[in-house]
């Protein structure tokens, strides 16, 4: 390496700079501004407001605010951790895809519109929507013939706990299922896999009390189910935001991933 010949001379010309840039004002305060901006410029990777185009590796309040009102939809069914990452993204895009907006996965303020009016506007029942995919055939009965139904109905409002089992300690997805069918009689085994693979008898489509069942919803195979109550709708234990709730199977995101139904009489 090449010495420089006025070492001193390099040293009090670089202070020089630095404590200029130091009392500089706005060049310091764009310099700070610079570093909350990450590695895609697309956000903070501290964290997001609620005005900024919310994508990967964003995280915060803004984010979380996206994820519950996407879980409120059933477009999102994880914790809300406030980490925009890609199942974050994945549901934007299907709530993006759903409602005639430009997918790209970007929570943009035309997105962030679109979730608040949707998450206002009344349900209304339209024809189409009881023609989906094999799950429409057999869904006449009302909800009160089925035993499972009633006691499945029993729990909406109790909170969501991940590995829980019972109305005081709230309930995960597949202890909710364990849980409906203890209470009349019916031993299943613990986890949504298990119950796919072993339990019950698979039918072609689903009778009211039958549960249906989901795949790749946050870990590949069976992973997730719901008392099936007829009309297209399920009552499962959602997420930490919902809790157990009624929820229309219609939606993209419960088509993409049903795999199928069982009967556990």
């Amino acid at each position: 390496m090449i010495k420089p010949k006025h070492p001193i001379k390099t040293y009090i010309v670089s202070t020089a700079i630095i404590t200029t840039l130091a009392f500089t004002p706005g060049l310091s305060e764009n310099v700070s501004a610079k570093a909350n901006v990450n590695s895609s410029g697309t956000g903070s990777s501290i964290e997001a407001s609620e005005s900024t185009l919310l994508n990967n590796g964003d995280r915060g309040g803004a984010v979380k605010s996206v994820q519950s009102e996407l879980a409120s939809q059933d477009y999102y069914t994880y914790n809300l951790d406030g980490i925009y990452g890609s199942i974050t993204k994945e549901a934007v895009e299907d709530f993006q895809s759903d409602h005639g907006l430009a997918v790209d996965g970007i929570a943009g303020p035309k997105t962030k519109e679109a979730l608040s009016s949707s998450a206002t506007e009344p349900e209304v029942e339209t024809e189409t929507q009881t023609e989906t995919m094999t799950l429409s055939s057999t869904s006449g009965d009302a909800a009160s013939d089925s035993d499972f139904v009633a006691t499945a109905q029993s729990l909406v409002g109790e909170s969501y706990t991940s590995g829980g089992e019972t109305p005081s300690e709230g309930f995960d997805s597949s202890g909710f299922i364990n849980y409906v069918f203890e209470q009349n009689g019916t031993d299943l085994s613990r986890t949504h896999a298990q119950m796919w693979a072993s339990d019950g008898e698979k039918v072609d489509s689903p009778s009211v009390g039958d549960v249906v069942f989901f795949e790749e919803t946050y870990t590949s195979g069976p992973s997730h189910s719901g008392v099936y109550i007829g009309n297209d709708k399920m009552i499962h234990a959602g997420t930490e935001a919902t809790g157990v709730e009624v929820t229309d199977l219609n939606i993209d995101y419960w088509e993409n991933r049903y795999i199928g139904a069982k009967s556990f009489d």
